[in-house]
């Protein structure tokens, strides 16, 4: 992986300025895909494009703000520049913030999100950390599952394994059973037969599909 230029941008609240990171150059070298559609890839890492600024706590669409400008590490004759904040991803009571104060304007953006905090949770079995350690996150966990499921269209294949996904994630086997064999695609068999097999094993975590 190859870095590019660091671009500028300022919190439209209070007007600290913050600074995302970009790539000139990646590859998938290494990178693992999930039961739940996520793809790891170590020299092509994704970007935080919903952030909060670290001052006043504003949750924003990084790509609705106007880019200042851009510097990179040997850019030293705008120091207030080299200064900015560098945005991070939100954890996930923040993204479930970004809903309830309606950061998400539309039903693109709230599925973008929802699909953040289900792989979120998944992160820690990912880490293998134990995923619903509380009462409450089962509960939020759970609360998110179905609203997640109810703005995803079937008719999308990549959102219609999602579904299964999250019907298997759910204990739903027989549905997420349902789902997988309507699909027709012979190209996404593998996908097919990964998540049958963990039906059979009555696994509700996300499991790697494969690595390159």
């Amino acid at each position: 992986m190859m870095p590019g230029p660091n671009s500028i941008y300022q919190c439209p609240n209070c007007q600290n300025l913050l600074s995302r990171e970009s790539i000139a150059s990646g590859n998938t070298i290494g990178s693992k895909l999930y039961s739940d559609g996520r793809r790891i890839s170590p020299m092509l890492p994704t970007l935080p494009n919903l952030t909060k600024c670290p001052k006043c706590n504003w949750i924003m669409w990084i790509s609705k703000l106007k880019e200042l400008g851009t510097t990179n590490w040997i850019d030293v004759h705008n120091k207030e520049w080299s200064n900015a904040d560098e945005v991070q991803f939100l954890g996930i009571d923040d993204l479930m913030k970004a809903i309830e104060q309606g950061v998400t304007t539309n039903k693109e953006e709230e599925l973008l999100v929802r699909q953040n905090i289900w792989w979120a949770f998944n992160n820690r079995v990912r880490k293998n950390d134990e995923m619903l350690p509380t009462e409450e996150e089962k509960t939020q966990w759970e609360k998110n599952a179905y609203q997640l499921m109810g703005l995803l269209n079937p008719e999308d294949l990549n959102q219609k394994i999602m579904l299964a996904e999250l019907h298997r994630n759910l204990g739903h086997f027989d549905k997420c059973r349902a789902i997988i064999k309507s699909i027709e695609d012979e190209n996404l068999n593998w996908v097919k037969e990964a998540l049958l097999k963990e039906c059979d094993k009555g696994n509700t975590y996300v499991v790697q599909l494969e690595s390159n």
